[in-house]
């Protein structure tokens, strides 16, 4: 029989966890957090989540201090697993998840993906990269050419509008320009090896940063480090990643954009090689992103592209101590 739990805590108390974790943890300012609660975050509560308390078999007031409330709960959830042959002495870590192999995805390509066209140079571009025998210098100049092509590939995808010149004999016409200006985040480390090609393809493009890694424990993807531009909403972003595997890390790249109230619409992820598994996973989560790359890859059943460049960050930086064409995991 199933039990319907609400967790209830102190309007001001969740406010300031929301300051807290906005601010202190996204880097975001306090002006902005507060606009967005009062306008979206509040009225959602009180229209989706407050009716629900109607429906609960259980009310657990003041949240995760309510001590007594959280010992009954977790009593009654220990009886049911008990019941369904838990064994409480056994070591219950947690496993990787299904191969994404096994998982199921459409025969087509998603909509919102662009493959660039697989010209002589980019096919040569690519012999190089994923070449053993390329050594560091020849690695960074080619792996830098082709994500200049991958980025002129995205400015054709950005909104552009009419202007009047007059050219250089004094006669009159009509050309275009930009109309929105760009800023690129890099996804650290691979990400910010694609920093100076589209430096020179975007003049004074903005730049911002951010580090995900996974937990060894969980193997969730968590933020380490982050900044970006007071203003990004305002940018249409470039979000750049070397490699998408699964796709994880990137996803999560892309909630932390939009909670810097960030549009669908305004992120291009731009990266190298993705994988048709990873390309799927972010098209059904983010349908409005565009998803651009020179090249699709395979994800093996232990999450690595093949055939894939090897281990992209060490190549470029020559951290690596044994050259290996397996991509690290990707979160």
């Amino acid at each position: 029989m199933e039990s319907h739990v609400f967790v209830d805590t102190d309007a001001d108390l969740r406010l300031a966890r929301r300051l807290n974790r906005d601010i202190n943890e996204r880097a975001r300012e306090l002006d902005g957090v507060l606009e967005q609660y009062f306008k979206f975050v509040k009225p959602a509560f009180d229209l989706y989540i407050a009716p629900g308390m109607k429906d609960a078999d259980i009310i657990v007031p003041r949240g995760g201090d309510n001590d007594v409330a959280i010992n009954l709960i977790v009593k009654k959830v220990m009886a049911q697993l008990l019941e369904r042959g838990y064994d409480r002495n056994q070591n219950h870590v947690r496993e990787r998840p299904e191969p994404i192999e096994r998982l199921t995805f459409p025969d087509c390509l998603p909509d919102n993906l662009i493959i660039i066209r697989d010209t002589p140079q980019v096919k040569g571009l690519h012999t190089y990269i994923r070449s053993r025998d390329t050594n560091r210098d020849e690695f960074i100049f080619y792996s830098e050419r082709l994500s200049r092509i991958l980025f002129e590939e995205a400015m054709n995808h950005m909104p552009y509008q009419a202007v009047d010149i007059e050219l250089v004999n004094g006669c009159k016409s009509t050309g275009i320009r930009k109309a929105a200006s760009i800023c690129g985040v890099a996804i650290m480390r691979a990400g910010e090896t694609m920093e100076n090609s589209l430096r020179n393809i975007v003049k004074d493009c903005k730049m911002g940063k951010i580090l995900i890694q996974t937990n060894e424990t969980t193997l969730d993807p968590e933020l380490h480090y982050l900044r970006l531009p007071v203003d990004i909403h305002d940018y249409k972003v470039i979000l750049m990643d070397a490699t998408v595997a699964t796709g994880n890390a990137a996803m999560m790249a892309i909630r932390i954009l939009l909670d810097h109230d960030v549009t669908e619409e305004n992120i291009y992820l731009c990266s190298l090689v993705m994988s048709e598994q990873g390309a799927h996973s972010l098209a059904y989560a983010f349908p409005k992103v565009k998803l651009i790359t020179t090249a699709m890859d395979e994800l093996s059943h232990d999450f690595f592209l093949k055939p894939g460049m090897g281990n992209f960050g060490d190549r470029y930086y020559g951290t690596c101590t044994d050259l290996t064409f397996e991509e690290p995991l990707e979160v």
